[in-house]
């Protein structure tokens, strides 16, 4: 009993190892993606008007893509950490991520034209975790072609 409770502290204490720490943060941009969303619908609750201008009722095709790239392929790539580790797979993540982290910046610096309160610190937030992706997407890239 003593072994296993020192074995259960020493694994509790250990780092988070990649690509464990890679799906972890792509969970924690898909969970920050979806308070961005419900902080924009959240304004109903305040009597804001949150319908863009020119709403047709017709969700615009533009935000079908957004949302596939920014819910859907998130869940794909922790998909693909889960089952393969190749070199193609690896370097294409890690390159993915980096496209995530300017698409995020880029966000970003559009808030700052009409800044909120709640969505500052999220977006903020948002990209501090999208770099830290990326450099945890390389640290696992390199790490795997060294064991190669």
């Amino acid at each position: 009993p003593k072994n296993i409770q020192i074995l259960t502290l020493l694994f509790l204490l250990m780092p988070i190892k990649n690509p464990l720490r890679c799906i972890l943060l792509w969970l924690i941009l898909i969970l920050m993606m979806i308070l961005h969303f419900n902080y924009h619908v959240g304004e109903l609750f305040y009597g804001i008007d949150v319908a863009r201008e020119n709403a047709n009722g017709v969700v615009p095709v533009g935000t079908h893509v957004i949302r596939n790239v920014f819910y859907h392929l998130p869940i794909i790539w922790i998909l693909i950490l889960l089952f393969s580790s190749s070199k193609i797979i690896l370097k294409s993540l890690f390159v993915i991520s980096i496209i995530y982290t300017l698409s995020h910046t880029a966000h970003l610096i559009g808030e700052f034209q009409s800044p909120d309160l709640s969505q500052g610190p999220l977006l903020i937030l948002t990209l501090i975790i999208s770099i830290i992706l990326s450099f945890e997407h390389y640290k696992y890239m390199k790490i795997e072609f060294k064991e190669v």
